[in-house]
């Protein structure tokens, strides 16, 4: 529902952003590295800013934040999933998040 009109009314959930950064942390690296064309970790090759990458990690980034935002329903329709388990969703700003 979060960002749709539902019955005339809008939802929307934006959850913090300190915890959508435990969510897959080290794509943040990635954006940063982009945004200053530092070399990469692993060949010291300077990474190459194309749009498809830059589109890559900015959908990544969206993706994380949806998830987030769409793990507390899923979380009560699907209450003995495994990943659930992972240390994000019994994290404080998360808990707080899903109240």
């Amino acid at each position: 529902m979060a960002g749709f009109l539902t019955n005339g009314r809008s939802f929307h959930l934006d959850p913090p952003t300190s915890l959508c950064k435990k969510l897959i942390p080290s794509i943040d690296m990635w954006h940063n590295r982009l945004a200053a064309k530092q070399p990469s970790p692993d060949n010291y090759n300077p990474i190459q800013p194309t749009a498809a990458i830059y589109s890559f990690v900015q959908m990544i980034m969206m993706l994380r934040k949806t998830f987030t935002q769409e793990s507390v329903l899923m979380m009560e329709i699907h209450p003995c999933h495994p990943i659930w388990q992972y240390s994000i969703f019994s994290d404080p700003v998360y808990l707080s998040f899903k109240r």
